[in-house]
């Protein structure tokens, strides 16, 4: 080998891809053949990733949807808070109560007056003592008035406290019958724990899941029904600020028909009586009452209550007529 061999050796190369010491400059230049598809079936699946994970994004979503739908739009919401709350004691539901009067703003402080106090402890006490709910003698009762002369409105707290405020007794006039009718439908609402069933369904998952590893530091072991009630008094701030759904309304003036008519003291359609003034009222404000907005549905309700009174023989109708107080 002669000396320009050995020049001709030591020169660099001319071309990018000559020599293995530009082998990174030619994978540059050429494009690295490993990440590319090499074969129609690797080019198949690389065209198909995108569309299959935005597929799966988009039935994830008509999922959700569709489990909320099925949740808020069907019994199904219904039917497990009312499983839960057979799990919570009635303690409990008088815990919350307290405690919403101990912690909130809302409610306007309770009054003794000469006159409707001691009605309505007495109106209250008849539809108890005749009762035939099975539930209403564990509740610790208490009827009272509330001093607000602007609010028309009246309302039950969980574990038995009906407040009527003084604004509805002065603007409405009511009859006993019809402050019977009133305080019944309240009663209807803490016998169907209306109030838990609302905290339930806005925080489900979240109580649940507490209650399941539910620690308070105290000597007492809680059940899981327990757990629940004690979560729930953590939210009673927010009893003053509820308003219940149509159902719960037809619920609530169903458990009052059914205390008037076994008091045999008041006549049941003493309720209609009272929805209609209080109908009667809100047309009256030109807008939506206090009432209206937390006992929604006054007109369809009287409606109901119709029906009920002509479903009930001609002999029941003359004899409560008679015998009852409207």
């Amino acid at each position: 080998m002669n000396g320009s061999d050995n020049f001709r050796q030591r020169q660099p190369s001319q071309f990018p891809w000559d020599g293995p010491a530009n082998s990174r400059e030619r994978h540059k230049f050429r494009g690295d053949r490993r990440t590319q598809p090499n074969t129609p079936r690797q080019r198949r699946n690389q065209q198909r990733q995108k569309p299959a994970s935005l597929k799966k994004q988009v039935l994830l979503l008509l999922g959700s949807l569709l489990g909320l739908t099925v949740w808020y739009m069907t019994p199904l919401s219904d039917y497990v808070t009312e499983v839960l709350l057979l799990q919570v004691p009635i303690d409990a539901d008088m815990e919350l109560g307290r405690e919403a009067i101990r912690q909130s703003d809302h409610f306007p402080p309770t009054i003794h007056h000469a006159r409707w106090t001691p009605k309505l402890e007495s109106i209250g006490w008849d539809l108890i003592d005749s009762s035939k709910f099975s539930k209403t003698q564990e509740y610790q009762w208490d009827f009272g008035l509330v001093q607000d002369d602007q609010m028309v409105n009246a309302f039950a707290l969980p574990g038995g406290v009906i407040r009527v405020t003084s604004g509805l007794l002065q603007q409405l006039h009511l009859s006993d019958g019809e402050l019977a009718a009133l305080i019944g439908h309240e009663m209807g609402h803490v016998l169907h724990r209306h109030s838990q069933a609302r905290i339930l369904k806005q925080q489900l998952l979240a109580y649940v899941l507490k209650a399941l590893v539910y620690q308070d530091d105290d000597p007492h072991q809680e059940s899981f029904g327990e757990a629940i009630g004690e979560l729930m008094v953590k939210s009673a701030d927010w009893l003053g600020q509820q308003s219940f759904s149509r159902s719960n309304e037809y619920q609530a003036d169903a458990a009052s028909w059914d205390l008037l008519v076994h008091s045999r003291k008041y006549h049941p359609q003493a309720l209609q009586s009272l929805l209609n003034k209080l109908w009667e009222y809100n047309g009256k404000q030109g807008g939506t009452t206090s009432w209206e907005s937390t006992h929604p549905g006054t007109l369809d309700r009287i409606g109901a209550l119709d029906q009920k009174w002509l479903s009930l023989s001609y002999q029941d109708q003359r004899k409560m007529s008679l015998n009852t107080i409207r």
